[in-house]
């Protein structure tokens, strides 16, 4: 069976596991916790030291969280067969991933005070930038999707994102930063029912 390892939380694997689900692929969900990866780690046990990863039924494992996400969209079917709105959705993969980049730095940053430096670049400058291409984005389609007519793995990975902003659960970070877009509420409010339910355990 197809494995699918990253931590408990939702971060980089939320978009990947949701694909699966929606497209009925059965993987194992495997989550591992900080001191697991990092004993696993040092066995050179994942590529590039880094999750999620994916080990495929043959054994073969596959990092990068893009990759994952592309392929695990390909296989749910939620790769639109448009060439163009293809690529569209491949583009803002990687853009949602640039900014997901900068939150990254600021999480493993120990020193409190320059982590909330650094979330104040977040706040003031990165963030509302992010906010600004995606409600550009959906403007453009009309279809409330980021991409085409339908929900893509673009959506799951952006909507993982801002949640994650959001949530109150990041210092310096304002909850309240998405409440002048109607836009990308309505939009999150889509992507939050189009998600699928975790099966039972």
């Amino acid at each position: 069976m197809l494995r699918l390892i990253y931590f408990p939380w939702a971060g980089r694997g939320a978009a990947i596991r949701d694909c699966l689900w929606l497209g009925g692929v059965a993987f194992e969900d495997v989550r591992l916790s900080v001191a697991e990866f990092r004993n696993a780690r040092s066995t050179g046990a994942f590529p590039f030291d880094l999750l999620p990863v994916l080990e495929l039924e043959s054994g073969a494992r596959i990092g990068q969280n893009n990759t994952i996400l592309r392929w695990a969209a390909r296989k749910a079917g939620l790769t639109p067969r448009d060439e163009l709105e293809a690529l569209q959705v491949e583009s803002l993969l990687d853009m949602i991933e640039d900014y997901a980049m900068r939150l990254s730095v600021t999480i493993r940053e120990s020193d409190p005070k320059v982590r909330l430096h650094q979330r104040a670049a977040l706040a003031e400058r990165w963030m509302p930038e992010l906010y600004g291409h995606l409600e550009k984005q959906l403007d453009g389609t009309g279809s409330g999707w980021l991409v085409g007519s339908a929900l893509s793995a673009a959506d799951l990975k952006a909507y993982h994102l801002l949640s994650k902003l959001t949530d109150g659960s990041l210092d310096g970070m304002p909850s309240d930063a998405l409440e002048g877009s109607a836009t990308l509420q309505g939009w999150l409010s889509r992507v939050r029912e189009a998600r699928p339910c975790p099966p039972t355990r």
